[in-house]
């Protein structure tokens, strides 16, 4: 409910309600409800519909009734009175809440300040403590001045470069001895009087400057003959330390060892010009590019393209080249192709055709490849003359061309001999089968007739001696023949001996000048007399078997 006053209502059951708000620092903070209440005993009227509405729902009706004559009775001219105190009381107790609270967030902001400042001192500690650790576990060396120019830090670098220990520079101005020999004062002394340029100047002529990273700080370098067995070059930085009204309390400065550096530079210096030599002196013509264009030549590649120094410089290869290259391709597309192949990583090797000043053409061997100078991307472009290298090759190609065909005749004729050995071969085997076979036809049989006839003892000595001598010259034929053959013709015979040696049906009629359907019908005769028909034997194979 909202606003000043108390409010009672009666509910659908008779009975009475109170209600009042409640105020806080003059805000609506909450409500205070009262309990079911009567203003006066009910009568029997109210008693019967009590009855009634327990029958209803079904409640206990003894229980229901003592229940209602439980509620308390508030007389009528009392209750607004009642709900007054309530609300007081209730808006008392919260004010005292509040007040409280009040003190309780008093009492929490005080810890909590006090806290913070805890909090605070100690993360102010803690930094110091870092601080010391930073500097003092800093590999540079770096040393920490007061106002008043004595030493409050001094890192084991710093020890370990000037050989004075910390233990016996803290607390004093030490330092300004052990850089010179006679003291005076560092950069970090002059930053803590806020000195001016020409006190920077004086100390250290051109050789300082003021730093581009810390405000008020400089820079510069020197030769100290005092540190280390021969003296050392050191580069330096020094900047103020300010407290927090920006007044100056001190400086810090770190100091680098750069002898090896400047040592390095000066061998890089001397190496340099030594590849400037070499670059010049070089056989090869060699072209630094960058972005395509030449920024870069040496000697061998003005005299290659028979240019000087300044027509060379801003020029880029499609300048030297002709419009279309012997193979067909376009100069500019094969010449942007090779760039980014090379922009890529990859090292291209190639032939390519340039024009001199004066229009000559050449051939060259070009190796191109990406490198870094000054951490820019460069081309390096290695260009080789090979128009003799050219001829020469054209001339081993028709030398070689020359020997081919030489080679080639050579083979037909050695083909032909071959041939030629091969019929011959093939004549004499036949020449020998021939003999062996009518020999076993026509003679043997009627010399072993001729041993059953009766013939005096001088016939049959000569008989014998004849049978002899035809064993033995068959028994020579015998390892190029076989027995079996004497059931052959002669042409069959003769193809079954160059069956036997591998020959094909085709190459056996080109020997023979017979037509490969008569070589067929031969070999299905030699099969047939063979006891081969219809059977899966290979005819070499068996052929071959018969003279093993």
């Amino acid at each position: 409910m909202r606003g000043e006053h108390s409010v009672v209502q009666v509910c659908p059951n008779g009975l009475f309600n109170g209600a009042t708000p409640i105020h806080i620092n003059h805000i609506h903070a909450a409500n205070l409800f009262t309990g079911k209440f009567f203003f006066e005993p009910p009568d029997a009227d109210a008693m019967a519909r009590f009855k009634q509405q327990a029958a209803k729902l079904n409640f206990d009706g003894s229980a229901f009734i003592e229940a209602v004559l439980d509620v308390p009775i508030v007389p009528k001219n009392r209750i607004h009175a009642i709900l007054q105190y309530l609300r007081q009381l209730a808006e008392m107790i919260g004010q005292m809440g509040i007040n409280r609270l009040k003190i309780e967030e008093g009492k929490q902001s005080i810890d909590g300040i006090q806290a913070s400042l805890k909090k605070e001192i100690k993360q102010r500690e803690e930094e110091a403590k870092k601080l010391t650790q930073i500097i003092e576990g800093s590999p540079i060396p770096t040393f920490v001045i007061d106002s008043d120019s004595r030493i409050t830090h001094w890192n084991r670098a710093c020890e370990k470069l000037t050989g004075a220990s910390a233990k016996e520079i803290i607390g004093t101005d030490n330092h300004q001895k052990t850089f010179y020999p006679n003291r005076r004062p560092l950069m970090a002394d002059l930053i803590v009087k806020n000195a001016g340029s020409h006190e920077f100047k004086e100390r250290y002529g051109s050789n300082y400057h003021k730093s581009l990273l810390i405000k008020d700080g400089y820079e510069g370098e020197a030769f100290f003959p005092q540190i280390g067995k021969t003296g050392k070059r050191l580069f330096f930085t020094a900047g103020p330390i300010m407290n927090a009204k920006g007044k100056r309390i001190g400086a810090i400065e770190t100091i680098q060892d750069i002898s090896a550096r400047r040592e390095a530079e000066q061998n890089l210096r001397t190496s340099e010009a030594r590849y400037r030599q070499l670059f010049d002196s070089a056989n090869d013509g060699i072209f630094v590019l960058r972005d395509g264009i030449v920024v870069d030549c040496n000697q061998k590649a003005l005299e290659l393209f028979n240019v000087s120094r300044e027509e060379a410089i801003g020029q880029s290869a499609e300048n030297f080249s002709p419009e279309i290259q012997p193979d067909g391709q376009s100069s500019t597309n094969g010449l942007q192709k090779k760039r980014d192949l090379v922009n890529q990583g990859v090292h291209q090797s190639f032939d390519w055709r340039f024009f001199r000043k004066d229009g000559s053409p050449f051939d060259a061997e070009v190796s191109v490849t990406r490198s870094m100078i000054n951490d820019v991307p460069h081309t390096l472009a290695v260009v080789r003359d090979i128009t003799e290298r050219q001829k020469m090759i054209l001339a081993l190609k028709e030398r070689e061309k020359e020997l081919e065909e030489k080679s080639r005749y050579l083979e037909k004729v050695n083909q032909a001999l071959k041939a030629s050995l091969d019929h011959r071969e093939v004549e004499k085997r036949a020449v020998e089968e021939n003999m062996m076979v009518h020999l076993k036809r026509f003679v043997f049989p009627y010399l072993e007739a001729l041993g059953h006839c009766g013939v005096n003892t001088d016939a049959r000595a000569y008989l014998n001696i004849i049978e002899t001598n035809l064993n033995d010259i068959v028994s020579r034929f015998s390892k190029t023949v076989f027995w079996k053959y004497q059931d052959l013709t002669p042409t069959e015979v003769q193809i079954a001996d160059l069956i036997r040696s591998g020959k094909n049906t085709k190459g056996i009629a080109q020997m023979l000048g017979l037509s490969p359907s008569s070589i067929q019908w031969h070999r299905k005769n030699i099969r047939e007399k063979f006891g081969l028909t219809n059977k899966k034997v290979n005819l070499q194979t068996y052929l071959t078997s018969l003279t093993a």
